[in-house]
C-alpha cells in the first residue's frame, strides 16, 4: 500500500499537513487536498503529494529530491519528502516574478 505524504508551505517554510481530506470531484491532484498544518495551526491546501517509498534508503537530498516533478513524486530521502519537488517551486516562482517585472 503507498504511504502519500502532503506538503505546503507555511510561512516560507515546508510543512507536512495532517488529518488530510479530499475536497471532492473526480482529481487527485495535490490542490484536491487539504489538511492541518503543524507551524500556524490553520488548514492548508496541499501543494506536493509524495509517494513516500515502504523502505526507504533515507539518503541525503540531492537535486534528484529537490527538483522532482511529475505527477507522483517518489521519495526516499532522508527529509521524508518534505524537500521533494520544492526547488523546482522555487525556480518557477522566481521565474514568474522576473517575467511579471519586464
Amino acid at each position: 500500500m503507498a504511504n502519500i505524504k502532503y506538503f505546503a508551505e507555511c510561512n516560507g517554510q515546508p510543512v507536512q499537513l495532517s488529518n488530510v481530506y479530499h475536497l471532492g470531484g473526480v482529481s487527485t491532484k495535490a490542490s484536491e487536498f487539504e489538511g492541518h498544518c503543524s507551524i500556524c495551526g490553520e488548514r492548508h491546501r496541499a501543494e506536493r503529494k509524495v509517494e513516500y517509498k515502504r523502505f526507504p534508503t533515507k539518503h541525503e537530498c540531492d537535486a534528484r529530491c529537490m527538483n522532482a516533478t511529475g505527477k507522483v513524486m517518489k521519495c526516499e530521502c532522508s527529509c521524508g519528502g518534505k524537500n521533494h519537488g520544492r526547488g523546482h517551486r522555487v525556480s518557477q516562482t522566481v521565474l514568474e516574478v522576473t517575467e511579471a517585472a519586464r
